[in-house]
């Protein structure tokens, strides 16, 4: 009796490893890649790779300012400056080596080395011997141990420097990133890198290729809270002090956790520093909803961020506010300084009138609020449903038997109703 081998089960890539792959061969080869040898290379049809690139498109541009645009001869660039792509090969070729790592080992790597080839540079430039001594050597001067996922990021990344030092793809720096990282040992570790690396070709490395590096082995470090190392952790955690103070100042409310508030606070400035120096987006659609729900929190963080801004030069974006302003209003809650609140508004026919108010009330306090509708026919058959702290209705209308405060904001909210409601919900 014969029996067959089942053939091996085709493997189905996820969304985001037919994203990786697009854009590291986007960013990093010369080759014409049509849409028909894309879709080839991602084993799909012509219809998903071009949802899929949408799908990139939408998201390089938000975070990168970059955009996939197609050519007329049937191929597709991307488009931006040498530094947004390679911030953003930053990014998905880390992301790449943790979801699809036989890709970028079996398909970009080898690309690679045979434009270092092609271009006669000296093999024991890029092997891996090569490659493994810069990798310790950029540990020991930065006194830190890479885990084997980013000492292998490492590698790739100084192969991929001399490939765009070769196509003279140079990443331009202004003023302020160039001082920012100037002053880092991670600037000092990335220079020695290549100080090596020139010694073995003719021409040297050029200098924003260690600006770079430098910025690279920043944004791999884990922030560490109680590192007091250097003059930027020291200056990180003065700024931060003063924040928690100014917000305590401004809003009357205290943390039980000041030190807990303050080392979370740490790990993610020091992170948010670095993605606004460099002009990297974040991908969140968080802050629009918390600028609506929580305005006075948002204008509060902002605020104390003012002088953290002004001392480093920078301009934090809504989504970058949004998300500092979540740490502070999370550790509130957490110390159970804040209670939500429910808050019942009244509907009719006046919807613009409706979410103005909401707008007002929310705008009063720090407060989480829970605010719920019904009708005002609903509310004088049914009064309220459940535990409600507080009923605002922007028309006339008569109190049921029973009723939490119910207060009449027909008009704007004077000062003595705002007093009021910020009584009934901060009480």
């Amino acid at each position: 009796m014969t029996t067959t081998t089942p053939a091996p089960a085709k493997t189905v890539l996820t969304r985001q490893q037919r994203q990786c792959h697009l854009l590291l061969l986007l960013l990093l080869s010369e080759q014409h890649f049509t849409a028909e040898l894309l879709s080839t290379i991602n084993d799909t049809d012509l219809e998903t790779l071009h949802s899929d690139i949408a799908d990139t498109h939408e998201e390089i541009h938000a975070c990168h300012r970059l955009a996939i645009r197609p050519q007329a001869t049937g191929g597709y660039i991307i488009e931006g400056t040498s530094l947004d792509k390679q911030l953003c090969l930053f990014h998905w070729l880390r992301r790449a080596l943790r979801i699809s790592p036989d890709f970028v080992e079996n398909q970009i790597i080898p690309r690679v080395k045979a434009g270092l080839k092609q271009r006669g540079i000296a093999r024991a430039l890029y092997d891996e011997m090569n490659l493994h001594a810069l990798v310790s050597l950029s540990a020991r001067r930065l006194n830190r141990q890479f885990s084997e996922r980013d000492a292998r990021f490492l590698r790739f990344w100084l192969l991929y420097s001399l490939h765009h030092q070769l196509a003279a793809c140079l990443p331009e720096f202004n003023r302020l990133q160039r001082e920012w990282i100037e002053c880092r040992c991670e600037f000092s570790a990335a220079s020695e890198v290549f100080e090596h690396i020139s010694r073995q070709l003719s021409v040297p490395m050029h200098s924003g290729h260690s600006h770079l590096l430098g910025f690279i082995f920043s944004l791999l470090k884990i922030p560490d809270p109680v590192s007091t190392s250097g003059r930027h952790e020291e200056q990180l955690h003065f700024a931060i002090r003063r924040m928690i103070h100014d917000f305590r100042t401004q809003t009357g409310l205290h943390f039980s956790d000041e030190e807990g508030l303050h080392r979370q606070l740490y790990i993610h400035l020091f992170q948010a520093l670095e993605r606004v120096i460099l002009g990297i987006g974040i991908e969140t659609n968080l802050p629009d909803e918390i600028v609506r729900l929580y305005p006075r929190l948002i204008g509060t963080t902002q605020q104390v961020l003012q002088p953290l801004s002004g001392q480093y030069q920078l301009h934090f974006s809504a989504q970058e506010t949004g998300l500092i302003a979540v740490i502070f209003g999370a550790w509130l809650m957490q110390a159970d300084a804040l209670h939500e609140k429910q808050v019942l508004l009244l509907t009719g026919d006046n919807p613009p009138r409706e979410k103005e108010l909401e707008k007002q009330v929310r705008e009063l306090t720090l407060l989480p609020l829970n605010i719920q509708y019904q009708t005002v026919q609903a509310f004088h058959h049914e009064g309220t449903s459940g535990e409600i702290d507080l009923v605002i209705s922007p028309y006339e209308t008569h109190f049921p038997l029973v009723s939490p405060p119910l207060i009449h904001a027909v008009e704007p909210l004077t000062l003595h109703q705002q007093q009021r409601i910020r009584a009934i919900l901060e009480g």
